[in-house]
């Protein structure tokens, strides 16, 4: 400034910011804003500080060719990222009626939004003008999109020896009720030899109830404390065709509990460890559960108490969540009877059909 106004000047204004920053995120470089006076003279300049000398240099050197393709690339991203975001504010104004009408009944049935955006807009690219306006075919559509996302279990595929299956879950679930379904269904209706463990010593009346269950479908029970205990009650049991294996509630939280859990499950080996979840469980605890139970070796989810949930989409977000396949789903506390086999289909036509 003294040597553009001379000694006498006066600096009424400075201040730095960073110039050519694209949106403000990206790119650009340090620079100072000087207003300065000298009598009547007043000049207005943009400078960036020299590396070496501290001089101020007008900003005019072009940035390197390297640097400005990583912001061209940075640009394209964020524009893509924006479109994107207008796309899906604009899609509800957008969207045809029928497909309007399948967003509000997917929300009835408890589909999680980003879960029924996807579909919709598979649907959308997927049909034409016409057969959107055909319930039929649009309702089918909707089964099959449905269904292609409940990965499904089928825990009737032969095993070398004896099946082992473990149920695992946090507490009020219905794991004691669902191990009695499973045992009934495996010695009453298809004749297999069956065996029962449990390690639920928490709740004597969970013991108790197991006990109950065990003598009146004629299956041996052991009641085991320790992972030794468990080993050896699997080997007395050995020449049978099942073995199942009822565990104590544990908190997705208690990680304690869910270590010892994990002691036993290692123990066991078993081929199927069934995650028991509830279909009335909320989101948060939905998501919790799975990731702290998939941790222990779940590899299918038992869906409880479809019979208490408003809807059946708590099924479709439990398998896309967790991108565990269903292994069974239970719909009242019938022993053997309110208890199925996940199916892809019926489980999508239930979601459709709203029952």
């Amino acid at each position: 400034v003294k040597n553009e106004l001379g000694r006498d000047a006066v600096i009424l204004r400075t201040r730095s910011y960073r110039k050519g920053r694209l949106w403000g995120l990206f790119g650009g470089r340090n620079v100072w804003e000087v207003r300065a006076s000298a009598n009547d003279r007043q000049i207005e300049g943009t400078y960036y500080p020299h590396p070496h000398e501290g001089a101020r240099q007008p900003i005019d050197v072009p940035a390197p060719q390297n640097a400005r393709s990583d912001v061209d690339a940075q640009v394209g991203q964020i524009k893509r990222m924006v479109e994107a975001l207008l796309t899906m504010q604009s899609a509800p104004t957008q969207m045809p009626t029928e497909l309007k009408a399948l967003r509000e009944h997917l929300g009835q049935q408890d589909v999680h939004e980003e879960i029924a955006a996807e579909i919709l807009k598979d649907l959308s690219l997927n049909l034409t003008g016409k057969e959107l306006e055909d319930p039929r075919v649009l309702g089918e559509c909707l089964v099959e999109k449905l269904a292609d996302r409940i990965l499904t279990r089928d825990c009737s595929d032969k095993v070398d020896g004896c099946r082992i299956s473990a149920l695992i879950g946090p507490t009020g679930v219905g794991k004691t009720t669902t191990i009695a379904k499973l045992a009934a269904n495996h010695k009453l209706r298809e004749g297999k030899r069956v065996g029962m463990i449990t390690i639920d010593t928490y709740r004597i009346a969970a013991v108790d109830q197991l006990k109950i269950y065990a003598e009146i479908i004629d299956v041996p029970l052991h009641v085991v404390l320790t992972a030794g205990e468990l080993k050896s009650a699997i080997e007395s049991m050995r020449d049978f065709d099942v073995i199942l294996i009822d565990t104590a509630g544990r908190s997705q939280y208690d990680r304690l509990r869910l270590s010892q859990l994990s002691g036993f499950i290692k123990a066991a080996d078993p081929h199927d460890v069934h995650l028991v979840m509830a279909a009335t469980a909320g989101r948060a605890a939905m998501n919790s559960t799975l990731e702290r139970f998939v941790q222990l070796g779940a590899n299918s989810v038992i869906v409880t108490k479809l019979d208490e949930a408003t809807a059946c989409g708590s099924v479709l977000n439990i398998a896309d969540a967790g991108k565990l396949p269903i292994s069974f789903v239970t719909t009242g506390q019938d022993v053997p009877d309110d208890i199925q086999p996940a199916d892809a289909r019926r489980l999508a036509r239930c979601i459709v059909e709203g029952n």
